[in-house]
């Protein structure tokens, strides 16, 4: 379950609001840009005008999406066999509707202007919170209200990591770790996924709990830290095949990367570039942007692996005086893969189209909202993604 657990209609409102400022001020920031936005003075591409990469939208076309989505879901979806009403704008559905538009196309689309857009994301709030007020206090009468919130808050993290692609200047959220040591776990069995006796909204990739066994494991007490993963590159663990994968092999023939992708030596000082500024590398911080083949070659470098998505959920669940999710995400060693007895929700293209071809994923990252944080919330990525704010922790081989 999430965060807005209980039928408030008040809190819900409050959170859509809340949402909704943090996105229109971002949207204001890039309707003002009028210069460089890279804080060690380099330029950045203006917004509208932003390079066509797999792993980011255009920010005009994603802003009025967030607003498409709101709108849809909270005021025009009438079931699978009814029509949707009107939208607000005439072309909404040509523009804004992601399952049938190709994100290639996306930097083509006769879009709104930037005050247009913010006209959209305002009426189409004030329309939600007028809907909302007729809902009865249920959790499947307010279902689609906290849908529409927790995929803006994704949204809003999103736009944070096309700040750090782009070397845009942002805020980090990044802090030293404690300690390092390993928490030790009996196992056994437990009810993996979210109850469907609990309250509040569930993503329909986490229904629902079923009986999962782990045996004893130990677990890391956070994620790896700069300086271990800097003991890898240092020791040429890029450039030694023994401790890659054949998907990793492939990865590095790609990318020719010899170490992480924000990562740099200048004059002898290991440096990252944390949005728009090159910084000293943080060691007793948490490494990240690395993608799922570099966190399992550090591991088996270091006599270590990756847990298992049910180690990782039953650790959160059963060690919860330690952290699990604010800094980073972490990878999982496990396939992203449907619980059994999986049927979609009327969102299917949330989770269903990247189930077994992306990896499980868990946790939360600094720029994730703290109501979306959750020990059975699954993330998934391909695991050649670098570009989000994700790291990983590791367990001892036994």
């Amino acid at each position: 379950m999430h965060d807005l657990r209980t039928a408030d209609k008040a809190i819900l409102a409050a959170a859509l609001r809340d949402a909704r400022d943090y996105t229109i001020r971002l949207l204001d920031d890039w309707a003002s840009w009028s210069g460089p936005v890279g804080a060690a003075g380099e330029a950045g591409p203006h917004p509208l005008q932003v390079p066509l990469l797999e792993t980011i939208n255009p920010p005009l076309w994603e802003l009025g999406h967030v607003a498409w989505f709101t709108e849809y879901w909270c005021q025009r979806y009438r079931g699978e066999t009814s029509t949707p009403a009107n939208s607000l704008l005439a072309d909404a559905d040509r523009w804004y509707d992601s399952r049938r538009v190709a994100h290639g196309s996306r930097w083509q689309l006769d879009l709104p202007d930037w005050q247009t857009t913010r006209s959209y994301l305002r009426d189409t709030l004030d329309a939600a919170l007028d809907a909302l007020q007729i809902l009865p206090d249920t959790d499947a009468a307010l279902y689609f209200h906290r849908l529409a919130l927790f995929h803006e808050d994704m949204h809003d993290e999103a736009f944070r990591y096309t700040r750090q692609t782009l070397g845009w200047a942002s805020t980090d959220g990044l802090a030293d770790l404690p300690p390092k040591t390993d928490i030790e776990l009996e196992g056994g069995e437990f009810r993996m996924g979210s109850c469907k006796s609990g309250r509040g909204f569930v993503f329909d990739n986490e229904k629902w709990a079923h009986p999962a066994r782990v045996e004893s494991f130990a677990i890391a007490n956070g994620p790896t830290r700069n300086s271990d993963f800097l003991a890898f590159v240092e020791a040429g663990g890029y450039r030694d095949p023994q401790w890659w994968s054949a998907a990793g092999h492939a990865w590095l023939e790609t990318s020719r990367q010899v170490m992480p992708r924000y990562w740099r030596r200048k004059e002898g000082v290991w440096q990252q570039r944390r949005f728009g500024n090159w910084v000293d590398l943080a060691l007793a911080q948490p490494v990240i942007h690395v993608t799922a083949h570099e966190a399992e070659a550090w591991c088996r470098w270091a006599g270590r692996r990756l847990p298992s998505e049910a180690e990782w959920e039953f650790a959160a669940l059963h060690a919860t005086a330690f952290d699990w999710g604010t800094q980073v995400w972490e990878w999982t060693a496990s396939p992203f893969e449907p619980y059994p007895g999986f049927s979609p929700d009327p969102y299917a293209e949330y989770a269903a189209p990247y189930f077994h071809t992306h990896r499980s994923v868990r946790g939360g990252s600094f720029a994730t909202r703290a109501r979306m944080r959750n020990p059975r919330y699954r993330n998934y990525y391909e695991p050649h993604r670098d570009d989000v704010f994700i790291g990983f922790r590791s367990c001892p081989t036994r």
